[in-house]
């Protein structure tokens, strides 16, 4: 079992690589098993097929991603720079899975359970941090919150929702630029700063 789930392992982080650098399209089972030195036989075994494991080696970047945030955000005792400090992960995750997650929005139609499943884990995700900061900003004065987990879900929303709202004017695609995502961060920071000043608590 252990030996099985190193290989998983293996070929997840192989799979990574050729993803990031030559993105979904342009890279085959054969490459990936050549890589490794394994037969095409044993990846298919793991992987019914490219878009399985398209779907798993998005749920082991955002796995780590999440724990490396997770544990950095203790160390961060003001709210609104814990937030930030997201915001700017996120940023950085998009620019080194940029290949990557290009190919998410089509793998959605391809494998639409296990992508679903896979987003609907990020999402509850982000809301379960942010929803760690705010509650840490009630109990520490900062903020004054009757529901974290609510007021995250409503805060997450409205940065996914200004992200849409400016894909409206991006040309060449359903995925942004990587300028393009540069602006969308700049936003969202403002959005979250006016968001979190509002919930800021007001001295008596």
């Amino acid at each position: 079992m252990i030996n099985a789930d190193k290989k998983r392992t293996q070929i997840l982080e192989a799979a990574m690589r050729r993803f990031a650098h030559f993105g979904m399209a342009k890279t085959t089972m054969a490459e990936i098993a050549q890589d490794l030195s394994f037969s095409k036989a044993l990846l298919y075994y793991y992987f019914p097929d490219k878009n399985a494991l398209y779907a798993a080696v998005l749920e082991h970047v955002i796995d780590q991603s999440f724990g490396t945030i997770e544990a950095a955000l203790p160390s961060i005792d003001d709210c609104e720079q814990a937030i930030m400090f997201i915001l700017d992960k996120r940023i950085e995750f998009v620019m080194n899975y940029y290949n990557l997650l290009e190919h998410a929005a089509s793998a959605v139609q391809q494998t639409p359970d296990e992508m679903a499943r896979v987003m609907e884990e990020l999402k509850d995700k982000e809301i379960t941090l942010i929803s760690q900061i705010l509650q840490k900003g009630a109990g520490t004065g900062q903020l004054q919150i009757d529901n974290a987990r609510e007021t995250a879900e409503i805060m997450l929303y409205a940065l996914a929702g200004m992200r849409f709202s400016l894909m409206k004017d991006l040309k060449g695609g359903l995925f942004p630029t990587k300028a393009e995502f540069d602006r969308i961060l700049v936003l969202q920071k403002k959005m979250a700063t006016i968001f979190l000043r509002g919930l800021r608590k007001q001295s008596a």
